[in-house]
This record gives C-alpha cells, sequence and structure tokens, in this order.
C-alpha cells in the first residue's frame, strides 16, 4: 500500500462519537420531516370536511346497547370473528 493510499484511509476512518453524532442528526431529521406528513394530513382532512358540509366532531347518537350487542353477534357469526 503505497503512503496516498495508506493517508486517505486513516482519513476516512470515522470514530464512534462522530458516528453516534451522525445517526443521532438523522434520526432526529427523520422524526421531524416523518411528523410533518401528519400535520399535513390534518389540514387535508379539515378541508375536506369543509367542503363536505359535514361539522367536526361528529354529533353524538346515543345507541341502543341490545341493538348493538345483537348486531356484534350476528357480525361475528356471518364473518368468522
Amino acid at each position: 500500500m503505497n503512503k496516498e493510499a495508506k493517508n486517505n484511509s486513516e482519513n476516512k476512518s470515522l470514530s464512534r462519537k462522530d458516528f453516534l453524532k451522525g445517526m443521532g442528526t438523522t434520526l432526529a431529521g427523520v422524526t421531524l420531516f416523518g411528523g410533518m406528513g401528519t400535520v399535513l394530513a390534518s389540514f387535508n382532512e379539515a378541508e375536506a370536511a369543509e367542503k363536505s358540509g359535514m361539522e367536526h366532531p361528529l354529533p353524538y347518537k346515543r345507541i341502543d346497547p341490545d341493538k348493538a350487542a345483537e348486531r356484534a353477534y350476528k357480525y361475528y357469526k356471518e364473518k368468522g370473528g
């Protein structure tokens, strides 16, 4: 191995500290930009709800517990659980 190749390999060596610092920066970037998708999606949902004329959140409707249990049992048996 000549001197120039040896110097290049020494210069390219990465310390553990530099590696962890780089990984931390990468993880922070992925976390920030990954969360931006959720924020943008929520804006789109709000716009879609406004355009459709639905109020958000949906109004509360009281349900009959016996009818709900009957429907749940029926669909559980029909669809196979």
